[in-house]
């Protein structure tokens, strides 16, 4: 993850509030702000992820017709950006989906300077926290836990997002969440799976989605995957390749 910066962040914690005319004055004012996410060992907060992804989103769907011109991008509380299109609002709320103990897996990693390799440990969205000890022999190869096999891999991430998903909508039903023409979801996959077909755990995940009961107020749910936006709407699913204009930064 790394970007460059001409903006001050201090005051707006996600991104600056700016106003674009086109889908190029967009990738520009995007372009000049950091994108990078520390180490979680080096300070990484909530906002370095949600400024991630949030930029991230805009730059992959600036040209296509999610969004039109002239655009407003306000950062704000619950949900954390709103967007403000020629005639509509989009309320955006943006969420890690990431076990609470492979982040501190990821820390000890990273703490304690393993070089090994790692094996990708199962886990079940809400389990009860593991050992310390567990968490140790997982960062530093010790533990291989249980085999996947078949699509294992593409159901449980499905499952996992449909469990973050199931999260944000008893936030979205709070009071003082605010409401916009479209709520949209924007989830950072950070599950720990194997290499996924996710064309395939993408539509896995669709029929999770429309099944639901209650049905999920949310009028989109996005899926930022390793190679691709995951856009669930109307029971369908449609991924675009993340255009990552940081890349050479």
């Amino acid at each position: 993850m790394a970007g460059r910066s001409t903006r001050s962040l201090a005051v707006f914690p996600i991104v600056p509030p700016f106003i674009a005319t086109s889908s190029r004055q967009l990738l520009d004012e995007l372009a000049a702000i950091d994108i990078s996410v520390p180490l979680r060992t080096e300070g990484r907060t909530t906002e370095h992820t949600e400024r991630w992804s949030t930029c991230r989103f805009l730059a992959t769907y600036a040209t296509t017709d999610l969004l039109t011109y002239p655009l407003k991008v306000v950062p704000r509380d619950r949900p954390d950006v709103l967007v403000t299109l020629a005639s509509a609002t989009r309320g955006i709320e943006i969420t890690e989906a990431v076990p609470t103990d492979w982040a501190k897996i990821g820390a000890l990693y990273e703490h304690r300077d393993y070089e090994n390799l790692m094996h990708t440990p199962r886990f079940v969205p809400g389990e009860a926290p593991r050992p310390a000890t567990e968490l140790n022999r997982i960062a530093c190869g010790d533990d291989p836990g249980p085999a996947w096999a078949g699509d294992s891999p593409e159901r449980e991430w499905a499952s996992a997002m449909h469990y973050f998903v199931r999260q944000k909508v008893e936030k979205l039903s709070k009071p003082g969440f605010g409401r916009y023409d479209q709520d949209w979801l924007l989830i950072y996959d950070n599950w720990p799976v194997p290499a996924i077909n996710e064309a395939l755990a993408a539509s896995y995940l669709s029929e999770q989605l429309a099944s639901s009961s209650p049905t999920i107020p949310f009028h989109a749910v996005f899926v930022e995957c390793y190679r691709h936006f995951w856009h669930f709407q109307d029971g369908a699913a449609t991924g675009t390749e993340i255009n990552d204009i940081w890349k050479d930064s």
